[in-house]
């Protein structure tokens, strides 16, 4: 009896939710009227702005902070269905959505019920650009009520309170796929082709997707794709104004740019061969790694970066630490002898190189934008400079860290070369769970050489704002354990050493307005390797 009454919780109940901002509603009365009609017997909840709210307040009072501080209204209705899915569960279903035949057939079911976003949408929610083997429909789900994935979901969504850009991430279709991709226990999840919920296209076009799943038979419902959230509501700007703005800022651009490393001089210095070649296999579970640490005015974080060191879960006779010192004005010269001669014993190799860049630049001025052609030409060339000399044919890996990283897990090594992947990154931040800090690693997801692109190029660089819509940072991204990227930053950063033997190594002009770890990562994808980041691995940076 007990047994039964297990399953019997576990099972869809028989609830349709639905949700609006106010009894107004944007669409014809027949679309709700079809679930009605359709599923007779089933109960009809109907939920306000306002009732959801109080729903939010009295049952997941932990989740109200959250829900009251999304900017848009649409992601409060997102974050709502999932609640009331986890508490009630059964059917939500967006408004704009006509149900075509009963739901009976889902009933039965333990598992939650998901159906894909037709595959011509995966290019406009920019899946393809994460590399996401799911793309999941957030308007139509069926689910037990109770069920675990939920509070999955709820975590993802508190990680990625950070994720403003873009609706789709915060709280919508892109963030809830990555929680299916990474829901541990994906056994407990009926992932269906868009048939069974939403088989039109936005163009109110037959999807061409080949039917699966165990319910993709089922043509239960349609969406219409009415748009209500949609946030692109720029006031329109005439072609001719904006004609005249491209050509004004891409003629400054021009005039401005000066020296830059194309992409046909670039490959007349790359072995493509061997930096496309698959990373062998190797017997050893821990090949040699050589880590590279440039260091300026770094006295104050020395004792910190060894100790770190040596808390590495790694043999210590597998690394080799090479520090490139130069132009500090304070004793990290100094100091660096005595570490290095205290704490050398137990690792294959450490050594001080020094190597001047002859630039003066304040620690506190560091990051103002007309000096990063200059401050980052000079740490481009720094990297080259370790590369040439620290870098041997025994290094299998290089490991590019910074020397005020305060903190990362012992066994972070470990967590890279696992991703075998030839380029890798965490996601470095100065307080856990916090944005990023190093926003020199993203990933673009479209956008054009407008004049909004000109209008921030300086100097030959590019230099958007950290809130450039095209750019996602690893912060954007944690609903994803692992994405490709279109750059990297040098906080740290894991190089399958064949990477630089191939002529990979770090522009001191730019490539394609990108400088230094940005060029890097973009000649890298460029030439066919694409960086990997790992938004929810995380290594701190100290404040300055």
């Amino acid at each position: 009896m007990l047994y039964l009454m297990k399953v019997t919780k576990l099972m869809i109940p028989k609830i349709i939710h639905q949700t609006w901002r106010d009894h107004n509603l944007p669409v014809d009365a027949a679309l709700p009227e079809s679930w009605k009609t359709h599923n007779p017997d089933w109960e009809y909840r109907f939920w306000t702005d306002a009732d959801l709210r109080t729903f939010v307040k009295d049952e997941y009072p932990r989740m109200l902070s959250l829900y009251l501080a999304a900017e848009k209204p649409v992601q409060r209705a997102d974050i709502a269905r999932y609640l009331l899915l986890h508490k009630y569960g059964g059917i939500y279903a967006d408004i704009d959505t006509m149900c075509h035949s009963s739901a009976d057939i889902l009933v039965p079911e333990t598992r939650v019920i998901f159906s894909q976003e037709p595959h011509e949408h995966w290019c406009d929610s920019h899946a393809y650009h994460r590399d996401m083997s799911v793309m999941v429909f957030n308007g139509t789900i069926a689910s037990p009520a109770g069920h675990p994935f939920w509070l999955h979901v709820m975590a993802v969504l508190h990680t990625c309170r950070h994720a403003t850009k873009d609706l789709l991430e915060s709280t919508g279709p892109l963030m809830l796929s990555g929680c299916v991709i990474t829901y541990a226990h994906p056994q407990e999840l009926s992932l269906n082709s868009c048939h069974l919920f939403n088989p039109d296209t936005k163009k109110s076009t037959p999807s061409a997707d080949p039917v699966f799943g165990p319910y993709g038979n089922a043509r239960i419902s349609t969406h219409l794709w009415a748009g209500t959230w949609s946030y692109h509501n720029k006031k329109p700007v005439s072609a001719a104004r904006n004609m005249l703005r491209f050509w004004f800022y891409k003629l400054r651009y021009l005039a401005t740019r000066g020296t830059y490393l194309s992409k046909e001089a670039a490959a007349k210095t790359i072995d493509i061969p061997l930096l496309q070649a698959p990373i062998p296999e190797l017997a050893d579970k821990h090949p040699n790694i050589a880590i590279l640490i440039p260091v300026r005015d770094g006295e104050a974080y020395l004792q910190d970066c060894f100790a770190l060191l040596d808390r590495l879960d790694y043999p210590k006779d597998r690394l080799k630490v090479v520090f490139c010192e130069g132009d500090s004005t304070d004793n990290t010269y100094e100091v660096l002898q005595e570490l290095i001669e205290k704490h050398r014993r137990p690792y294959r190799h450490m050594e001080l190189i020094w190597y001047s860049t002859r630039l003066a630049i304040d620690r506190k001025t560091r990051s103002l934008s007309k000096i990063q052609k200059k401050r980052r030409g000079a740490l481009a060339r720094v990297r080259n400079y370790l590369l040439e000399h620290a870098l041997s044919d025994e290094d299998t890996w290089t490991l590019w860290i910074d020397v005020d990283v305060c903190d990362y897990p012992a066994d972070i090594l470990h967590t890279l070369l696992h991703q075998n992947a030839k380029i890798v990154t965490p996601n470095c931040v100065r307080e856990p769970g916090e944005k990023s800090f190093d926003l020199n690693a993203f990933l673009n997801v479209g956008g054009l050489r407008d004049q909004g692109y000109y209008r921030q190029v300086r100097g030959g660089i590019f230099q958007p704002s950290a809130q450039y819509f095209w750019r996602r940072h690893l912060h954007d991204l944690r609903y994803l354990n692992r994405v490709p990227l279109s750059s990297v930053g040098g906080t740290m950063l894991l190089v399958h050493s064949s990477v630089h033997r191939a002529g990979v190594i770090f522009p001191d002009i730019p490539y394609d307005d990108l400088l230094e770890t940005e060029g890097f990562g973009k000649l890298a994808c460029d030439f066919g390797i694409a960086p990997i980041g790992l938004p929810n691995v995380e290594i701190v940076h100290v404040h300055d």
